[in-house]
């Protein structure tokens, strides 16, 4: 349907939903929308749309996807702030690490950063070490992309490279994803980018929050620390870090707070993008090396397949797969999987996937 948008306001889209401007002039988060330009709104996800100008779009809505229109920029004007200090600054790689609650705004603020650096002609590294809700790569994983071009949203970027948990949640496995994003960091910083921006997930609160998060930014030592808050739930996380590198920016007045269930979706969906055209692989156990020592279980059920990261050699990530048969006889493992290169190292998860690859509790 067509949908007219007055100047200065903002087309506010819920997803399943696909977009296309008619006519006017658009962007998102600094991102510019050009005319006949269509995009797809997940699932789960919200995308505003401000309008510069007059503008027509056509919406097409899926199920349980909404669209209404707000007055203004749902961008707050101090997230620029940040913005003109990175940029202001000569030394390369600018490193900045991102903080905040889940469904405060953190990805969108990247998105937003990161559009204004490739406009002033900055070579981007960003890293994704949120397990849960990756925009980089699968769930259950860290990584990072190169952005040569304005996004809409950061699932859009070219995963580079990245580094296998196998959980979805970081309290749970605190030390390999320090491991994971000091791997992955060393990684970008010879990419030769001018700003590394790292996102990270959503567990600031409590006690064992802020030793990660404060164990994160003595390893990673960014330049800047940007927090971005809807009330004051960063306050004491943020009290043990002061210093001129260490700033907070409200989240956006757009906001979303998604369900436990489309948080889930979400995470399928990554699982989905990463699995696509995936087929069973059978894998000898002489000629691989499987990881920690005894995890392959001595009955695997097809319908329970563990979510499995696939390394080429050294550090190389080659994707995910999902453990589907095991057979003892012929000390083989069935694999599912998109990779098509034979693996060297094989790393066992903890995430049960069934056959359409939604998530299952053991």
């Amino acid at each position: 349907m067509r949908r007219a948008i007055q100047p200065n306001n903002t087309l506010i889209v819920d997803g399943p939903a696909s977009v296309e401007l008619i006519s006017g002039k658009a962007e998102v988060f600094g991102c510019p929308f050009n005319e006949l330009q269509r995009t797809v709104v997940r699932e789960g996800k919200r995308m505003p749309f401000f309008a510069s100008e007059p503008s027509v779009f056509d919406v097409v809505l899926g199920a349980g996807a909404t669209m209404h229109e707000i007055e203004g920029n749902t961008v707050p004007e101090t997230w620029n702030r940040p913005i003109q200090i990175v940029l202001g600054v000569e030394k390369k790689p600018l490193v900045i690490l991102i903080l905040g609650t889940s469904d405060s705004g953190k990805s969108s603020f990247c998105t937003y950063m990161l559009n204004k650096m490739i406009a002033a002609k900055r070579r981007v590294a960003i890293l994704d070490g949120d397990l849960g809700q990756s925009d980089i790569g699968p769930c259950a994983t860290v990584g990072y992309a190169i952005a040569t071009k304005p996004i809409v949203e950061l699932y859009d970027l070219r995963y580079q490279n990245g580094y296998f948990i196998g959980v979805t949640s970081p309290p749970t496995a605190v030390a390999k994803t320090l491991e994971g994003l000091t791997t992955i960091m060393n990684e970008a910083t010879q990419r030769q980018a001018d700003v590394i921006i790292i996102n990270t997930d959503g567990f600031v609160s409590g006690i064992d929050a802020i030793r990660y998060k404060l164990s994160l930014i003595k390893e990673l030592k960014p330049n800047m620390v940007v927090g971005v808050q809807i009330n004051d739930e960063l306050a004491t996380l943020m009290s043990y870090l002061g210093g001129g590198g260490v700033l907070t920016v409200p989240s956006s007045p757009a906001l979303s707070q998604r369900s436990t269930e489309k948080r889930r979706i979400l995470r399928e969906m990554t699982y989905a993008k990463y699995l696509r055209k995936s087929k069973l692989q059978c894998y000898p156990l002489s000629q691989v090396s499987v990881e920690p020592r005894g995890a392959v279980p001595k009955n695997q059920d097809p319908e329970k397949g563990v979510l499995i990261g696939l390394y080429g050699w050294g550090n190389r990530f080659l994707g995910i797969g999902v453990l589907r048969a095991i057979n003892t006889e012929r000390r083989t493992l069935k694999v599912q999987t998109a990779i098509t290169t034979t693996p060297h190292r094989l790393i066992i998860g903890k995430v049960l996937l069934n056959r359409k690859l939604q998530e299952i509790q053991g």
